[in-house]
């Protein structure tokens, strides 16, 4: 059933992405306004960052939680696990997103790569055989 709860996610980033990328947009206009595009982080280092963000996103509002105050924890919780993962603080990602904010065909090319980073985890996850490779008759 795990894989039927990945499938799940992975559909419903999908589906959000515009949403998701208006909300990027919407953090990105709030950040730090200096020109850092010569401290931006690389391309596909962004782009791996991005994709766990908003699979992030994704699962705590796949939870269907009542309290917006528990939803906001869980996702701080899950935003500081990812960007330990990939050895960046939050500075250093709003100061990219505003720097490719300024550059849009950086910024599109940036969210093509993202969305086929979370397409390829899609398929990867729907291709999982619930059952594994242990079963015998």
């Amino acid at each position: 059933m795990k894989w039927a709860k990945s499938f799940l996610i992975y559909g419903y980033i999908y589906k959000m992405k515009k949403g998701l990328f208006l909300l990027l947009l919407a953090f990105a206009f709030t950040a730090c306004t200096s020109d850092s595009s010569g401290s931006r982080l690389e391309q596909e280092k962004m782009a791996q960052v991005l994709a766990d963000i908003h699979i992030d996103e994704a699962i705590v509002q796949n939870m269907q939680m009542g309290n917006s105050d528990t939803a906001l924890v869980l996702y701080h919780e899950l935003s500081k696990k990812t960007l330990k993962k990939h050895g960046v603080d939050s500075t250093q990602v709003a100061e990219s997103i505003s720097s490719y904010v300024k550059d849009p065909a950086a910024l599109v090319k940036l969210y093509t790569r993202v969305n086929k980073i979370i397409e390829e985890r899609r398929t990867k996850a729907s291709a999982k055989k619930p059952w594994g490779n242990s079963c015998s008759y």
